[in-house]
């Protein structure tokens, strides 16, 4: 993703909506009120360089314990429209 941690964190709440969440370094747990759970791992920032432009990046992994193929898309849904950049 191009963003940093702190950034990543700040956007967290909108992202995941009603679900209880737990940061803890680089990882961020995310549980609903069904007991599924969601485990983010944050890899090492970087920084990608185009022409003058610099945009930082992070390795971002989700893990879905309990979630059918509908809830991960409902909730990928909503992580992505909370991520979202627009440009023009």
């Amino acid at each position: 993703m191009g963003i940093t941690h702190h950034e990543f964190v700040r956007l967290l709440p909108q992202a995941v909506g009603s679900h209880r969440f737990h940061v803890h370094g680089n990882t961020v747990d995310v549980e609903n009120d069904h007991g599924h759970r969601i485990h983010i791992e944050l890899g090492d920032e970087a920084v990608r360089q185009i022409a003058l432009m610099r945009i930082p990046t992070t390795p971002v992994t989700l893990i879905f314990d309990g979630y059918d193929e509908d809830a991960r898309t409902a909730f990928m849904q909503r992580f992505d429209r909370a991520y979202h950049r627009g440009g023009g």
